[in-house]
């Protein structure tokens, strides 16, 4: 496996999962796979009451929120589980062909890799409009991604939310921050065609995109796998450098 690949996998390896319905699509959805066994309605709909929906329909969520939007719309968000790879369908209200964001992002001064970086797939099934309402929405990000929204902030929620307009399925964006840690993000828009979220980043690629991104500002990964084989090979011939792996080293390259 090549430096590249593993930072891939390591950045998919940190991936949250969010989803989008509208609240009346969720209880019409209920209604009709459950024969009106219960009388959910959207308007009295909170997020407990959501989550008992939720996994009736066989879909288990980890983090539930309930918010009404500008649109006058009312949205049922949530985030799965780790490492859940379902798609909540549907058998006529809930869309089988969902609308995708996928956000890359990672560390402008990346060494070692990309375990500090992360991914969100933003699973929309009440269409992409609503991305631009949750993506500025820093409460609800905060709940459902905790520190994580930090640094969707240092990027911009505003900036996100415009580089996700100006997208067609299909295409990607990079945008990067100026805050003191800076960030770069890869930004992806699409359409889910399929039940497991495995496929989505060979469809969209965003990680790709992310790795093309670092060297776009001059960071090449190629050159980094060198530095960071050497010095793992100096701390092996040298062990009293260990501390080197934990703070700031002048015989280690690559800070």
């Amino acid at each position: 496996m090549n430096y590249e690949q593993k930072l891939e996998k390591d950045l998919r390896q940190n991936e949250t999962v969010i989803h989008v319905i509208e609240a009346l699509t969720l209880t019409q959805e209920y209604q009709h796979t459950k024969g009106n066994l219960k009388s959910y309605t959207a308007a009295t709909l909170d997020s407990i009451t959501a989550a008992r929906i939720i996994k009736e329909l066989g879909f288990s969520a980890e983090k539930v929120e309930i918010r009404t939007y500008s649109n006058g719309k009312k949205y049922v968000i949530f985030k799965g589980y780790p490492g859940e790879r379902k798609i909540l369908k549907g058998t006529k209200y809930l869309v089988n062909n969902p609308d995708v964001v996928r956000l890359a992002i990672g560390p402008k001064g990346i060494v070692e890799s990309a375990k500090s970086g992360f991914v969100i797939s933003f699973i929309l099934s009440s269409g992409l409009e609503v991305f631009d309402y949750l993506i500025q929405d820093g409460y609800t990000l905060s709940r459902l991604l905790g520190t994580l929204s930090s640094d969707l902030i240092k990027i911009g929620l505003a900036s996100i939310a415009a580089a996700a307009a100006g997208l067609v399925a299909g295409s990607i964006a990079i945008i990067g921050s100026t805050a003191a840690v800076p960030l770069i993000a890869a930004i992806a828009v699409g359409i889910i065609t399929g039940s497991a979220l495995e496929i989505i980043d060979r469809r969209l690629g965003a990680t790709k995109a992310l790795i093309k991104g670092y060297e776009k500002i001059g960071i090449k990964l190629k050159e980094i796998e060198y530095e960071y084989n050497n010095n793992i090979a100096l701390i092996e011939r040298k062990p009293n450098l260990i501390f080197c792996l934990f703070a700031q080293c002048p015989e280690i390259t690559g800070y």
